[in-house]
């Protein structure tokens, strides 16, 4: 008896492969869209949980010297008993809190930054360096203090330390934010150019960015509502 079997069927049809393209076309159309958001989202996180991490460092400072909140820079720091202290950043006065033994000379190396990950880094600043790791404090409150004194200084504001018992109001007071400097300044005429540059708008996310305030609470706001709630006035 003769039996006749069918031709077997191998590969695919040209319906079944265009089925393929177009399926692999838009997962890649999605990873192109998504993945990019969902990776900034990310980094915007972690921006967010280091910003809070400076608020207990800069505190135990000022415990440690007379209730004064570190200086924007020309922190006196005495190093490893050395009779001439060391001039800081208050990048760098957190970092030597978090890494006491460390030569106060690598903070301002790459390799090392690289090698530790220090909190201090903004992961969304890519123009990050250890001089400006993506981190500023805020310029205007050092000056409105000094400015309130019945006789100011006229010291640079960037020297000045801030005595606690100054800030009337912590909780509204801003102390750090994202910055592609040490230092930042936002106010009425400084609201116009503070984050229109590429670098700066690297550091912020729908429009928004987040602020350290003075108590230790943190807020997500935009340049323009920094402004028109006055925060650049305080401390008062």
């Amino acid at each position: 008896m003769n039996v006749c079997y069918g031709r077997k069927r191998s590969g695919f049809t040209l319906v079944e492969l265009l089925v393929v393209i177009v399926i692999i076309a838009a997962l890649a159309a999605l990873s192109f869209t998504v993945l990019p958001r969902m990776m900034r989202k990310a980094k915007a996180a972690e921006a967010l949980s280091n910003l809070r991490q400076f608020a207990p460092l800069l505190t135990t400072y000022a415990t440690e010297n007379s209730m004064m909140l570190p200086a924007a820079e020309d922190n006196e720091v005495t190093v490893d008993g050395s009779s001439t202290p060391a001039q800081l950043k208050w990048t760098e006065v957190c970092l030597h809190l978090l890494f006491p033994e460390v030569a106060v000379t690598e903070f301002t190396a790459k390799p090392w930054w690289e090698k530790n990950k220090p909190f201090l880094r903004n992961p969304l600043y890519k123009g990050w360096s250890p001089v400006t790791p993506g981190y500023a404090m805020n310029k205007m409150m050092a000056e409105n203090v000094d400015a309130a004194r019945e006789t100011p200084t006229g010291t640079d504001s960037l020297k000045l330390k801030v005595p606690l018992a100054s800030i009337s109001e912590p909780a509204r007071t801003p102390w750090i934010a994202p910055g592609i400097d040490y230092h930042y300044q936002l106010n009425t005429s400084g609201a116009a150019t503070a984050f229109k540059s590429g670098a700066s708008q690297d550091l912020l996310v729908d429009g928004k960015f987040s602020v350290l305030f003075v108590d230790g609470h943190v807020e997500t706001l935009t340049p323009a509502d920094y402004v028109s709630r006055k925060l650049y006035e305080l401390p008062r």
